[in-house]
């Protein structure tokens, strides 16, 4: 069972229109691969750890509709 994304609800980047800010799921190895992105840390790393070695969590921003994800950004408080 997946874990359903619910990437259109999450805040909007700023920085970048058409875009929303999350915790991505991907392989940071060759060949890499973007999951999704969710909207909290905890949901992130259980799809992270369903996926198997190789899988990773990182905050960024995300476009909507694509596997581009820009990771690096600073995680907001709270």
């Amino acid at each position: 069972m997946s874990i359903r994304s619910l990437a259109k609800n999450l805040p909007a980047d700023p920085d970048k229109a058409g875009w929303v800010l999350g915790w991505g799921v991907l392989r940071d190895r060759y060949p890499w691969h973007f999951v999704d992105v969710f909207a909290d840390q905890t949901t992130a790393r259980a799809e992270a750890q369903r996926r198997g070695a190789g899988y990773v969590v990182e905050f960024g921003s995300h476009r909507l509709g694509s596997d581009e994800f820009v990771c690096g950004v600073t995680p907001p408080e709270g």
